[in-house]
């Protein structure tokens, strides 16, 4: 049984009244922290948030089970009840949700970093992107369709996960919380820095993990390389919708 927590504060960054809000829908299992995608002061504009929580919620999240589904489309759903112009989820490997939620719901809806990458592959030439996730394997085949990458791009992916032993694991795949984020930039910088030095040519790097945000300034001066993330894609998401006109939401 997924239980939806709403936040009884409906956080709201200090911006313009009129500025249209985004609705966060999160991984309930640890509490965010500012830079990740699931917290309301990494975004320059009000939000609304809800998060899921199971005890199953990890392994659901990771194959994107159908049956949650319908959790996330209920708080959708509520989040623009209460005046989200804009919809956000912050896993991503809920690709395999897009094409439903784009179609039920009234307003633009992200569900994956993922998504951004067609763009990023059209903006590197025939170089190679790499993705850093929480969970290499969970990035299969349905996961990238989702994303919208035919068999031909997804063969210029190198895709890297931290699900093995290691600070990630412990603090956020295993719900251990968010109490060191140095170890978690080191491990990232450590892993992305083998692999460009084996793959030469890379030309840009996506984090698909919505806590992987924390790492994405240490990897752009690391690396010299672009780097995209959830703040990325929620930026181009969110300076496409209109402001709001209802002083009511």
């Amino acid at each position: 049984m997924t239980t939806i927590c709403a936040n009884p504060a409906q956080h709201v960054t200090d911006a313009p009244q009129n500025q249209a809000t985004m609705g966060i829908i999160s991984l309930g299992h640890i509490d965010p922290v500012q830079g990740t995608a699931a917290h309301h002061e990494s975004f320059p504009w009000p939000t609304r948030w809800r998060a899921l929580t199971d005890e199953n919620l990890i392994a659901r999240a990771l194959t994107a089970d159908p049956a949650l589904y319908p959790e996330v489309l209920k708080s959708a759903r509520d989040l623009i009840g209460q005046g989200a112009q804009s919809i956000l989820t912050t896993c991503g490997y809920f690709t395999p949700y897009q094409a439903g939620l784009a179609k039920a719901l009234p307003v633009p809806v992200l569900t994956s970093s993922l998504l951004q990458l067609p763009g990023i592959l059209a903006t590197t030439g025939e170089k190679k992107v790499l993705v850093l996730a929480a969970n290499a394997a969970a990035i299969d085949a349905r996961c990238l369709a989702g994303s919208g990458l035919g068999k031909e791009e997804q063969s210029r992916l190198v895709i890297r996960g931290l699900e093995g032993p290691g600070p990630f694991r412990e603090q956020v795949l295993e719900g251990g919380g968010l109490h060191d984020v140095p170890s978690i930039i080191q491990q990232a910088s450590q892993l992305v820095s083998c692999t460009v030095a084996d793959h030469d040519a890379i030309g840009a790097i996506l984090l698909e993990c919505g806590d992987l945000c924390l790492a994405a300034q240490p990897l752009r001066s690391a690396t010299g390389l672009p780097v995209f993330d959830y703040i990325t894609a929620a930026l181009w998401l969110q300076s496409s919708v209109p402001a709001r006109t209802d002083p009511r939401h």
